[in-house]
């Protein structure tokens, strides 16, 4: 009996494996009245950053990836080749405030995306989760990365 209980965890385990790959971190946005927690990967290495949330089939609501823009090369864009889930994509500056949003950017896709602004950072989220907690330009994110948080 304790063989096929160790069995069934280990199928769920398979069948529904972790989202991060990789070591996580809090990072929080605040939008309004409203602060959002989040638990993020972190891409800080040019091959990290050209990675991305490729090969992941599914990317769970509050939590995501952030590519830390100033460790790419100069001119790197964004895509979302082999990315298998649409993305929101949050453009943050070096003080962390949001200086840009795309929406719903489409999974495969190899349109580049820049909102045509030189961010510090990049955030990926599900797509459409930007919408549901209404995220927009202006909103702060607090996270190391930004000098802003403890």
């Amino acid at each position: 009996m304790k063989k096929l209980a160790a069995f069934a965890v280990l199928s769920l385990v398979v069948a529904f494996p972790s989202f991060a790959q990789g070591p996580t971190e809090p990072l929080s946005i605040k939008s309004g009245d409203k602060t959002h927690a989040f638990t993020v990967e972190i891409a800080d290495t040019p091959e990290e950053i050209a990675k991305g949330l490729s090969g992941r089939a599914t990317v769970p609501a509050g939590q995501g990836l952030l590519l830390d823009m100033r460790k790419a090369p100069d001119g790197v864009l964004l895509n979302l080749k082999g990315v298998q889930v649409n993305l929101d994509l949050l453009y943050v500056g070096a003080d962390g405030t949001i200086v840009a949003i795309v929406q719903n950017a489409r999974a495969g896709s190899l349109r580049p995306l820049a909102p045509g602004l030189r961010s510090a950072a990049v955030i990926e989220i599900a797509g459409g989760q930007a919408a549901a907690l209404g995220l927009k330009p202006g909103d702060k994110v607090t996270h190391k990365a930004f000098g802003n948080a403890g």
